[in-house]
């Protein structure tokens, strides 16, 4: 190699470096500046937990292929970095209106909501209404794409004639059939005749 080479390599090298230099001071911070300065306005209404984004006041609305519309909404939500379309709900109310204009009330202290199907299990205090049938239990799963309702865990069942200690409950949004029993098919527990009151 000759002189005349080396001199040109090193010029295009002190030129790459000179270019590299510039970049990084004075457009790549301007650029950070510029992410972080819209990062903060995005967040506004967002807080960073361990867990992924939490968002307050949700509330999301879909049907399924039968007519049927659920309504849910929470206070606030987090959103699993891992399984970004669930939603860890707080403070959760729903509402299934169904094709036939009956409809089911829905109230829980959490939901894990999937946002592509509205599949949603309730978690905690589970309450349900529809029409005379009240249910109490610790988790409620509503399977949208399955057109059911599952009860189960520490359940009491009530109408306006008896109240029953069962393990599952069964709810078919389509028929509108309810199966209640045990899991090992022992018997449902009548615990009384059903006023209204308790």
């Amino acid at each position: 190699m000759n002189n005349k080479t080396i001199f040109q390599v090193f010029l295009i090298l002190l030129v790459l470096l000179l270019s590299i230099f510039f970049y990084f001071n004075y457009f790549y911070k301007k650029d950070t500046k510029l992410k972080s300065k819209q990062d903060e306005i995005a967040n506004t209404n967002l807080s960073e937990s361990t867990v992924g984004t939490t968002i307050k006041e949700i509330l999301y609305e879909s049907y399924d292929n039968n007519g049927n519309k659920f309504i849910i909404k929470s206070k606030s939500g987090t959103f699993d970095e891992k399984k970004k379309d669930e939603i860890n709900m707080i403070n959760v109310k729903a509402k299934i209106v169904l094709a036939n204009g009956t409809f089911i009330t829905l109230v829980s202290d959490a939901a894990e909501y999937n946002s592509l199907n509205s599949n949603t299990k309730f978690i905690k205090n589970v309450g349900l209404k529809y029409l005379g049938h009240k249910i109490n239990s610790d988790n409620i799963d509503v399977i949208f794409t399955e057109s059911k309702i599952e009860a189960y865990n520490n359940l009491i069942y009530r109408n306006s004639d008896i109240k029953i200690s069962a393990d599952k409950v069964e709810l078919n949004l389509i028929t509108k059939n309810t199966k209640i029993f045990m899991f090992d098919n022992s018997k449902v527990k009548i615990i009384k005749e059903y006023n209204g009151n308790n």
